[in-house]
């Protein structure tokens, strides 16, 4: 189990540093756009969605990568597509230094279950006779 959580940590760390690389405003745009001719996006939403997916078998939640999911379909947008990707990295980043500590802080581990309160014999005949 700790190797799955170490392999989910360096895959946000990557995917948080390709993000940033995508954010940078000049570098991340000539790259996108003229480099690879959009495809760096549709390659970085299979990544995310592979990560996520990851995420979930192991039963944590990757919300950084759910950011760069949006930020790879909506990047196309010149100005919005450099901060969603600056935002995605930030978020991957702190996800993958600080875990789900910084997210769930309320985890709780157990429930008990709601059980309804036994009902006396007095309480019972009053209920049964309103009048």
């Amino acid at each position: 189990m700790e190797c799955r959580k170490d392999s989910l940590r360096t895959l946000k760390w990557v995917s948080g540093g390709l993000e940033a690389m995508l954010g940078i405003p000049v570098l991340g745009g000539l790259f996108i756009v003229f480099g690879t001719g959009y495809n760096a996006l549709w390659v970085m939403l299979a990544f995310h969605i592979v990560v996520v997916v990851l995420t979930a078998r192991a039963g944590r939640i990757s919300k950084g990568n759910i950011v760069g999911i949006v930020a790879s379909t909506v990047g196309v947008i010149p100005v919005v597509g450099m901060f969603l990707h600056l935002a995605a990295a930030i978020t991957i980043l702190l996800d993958a230094a600080f875990g789900n500590r910084i997210i769930t802080r309320t985890h709780v581990e157990r429930v008990e279950p709601i059980r309804p309160r036994p009902v006396r014999k007095e309480q019972e005949r009053k209920e049964d006779h309103p009048f």
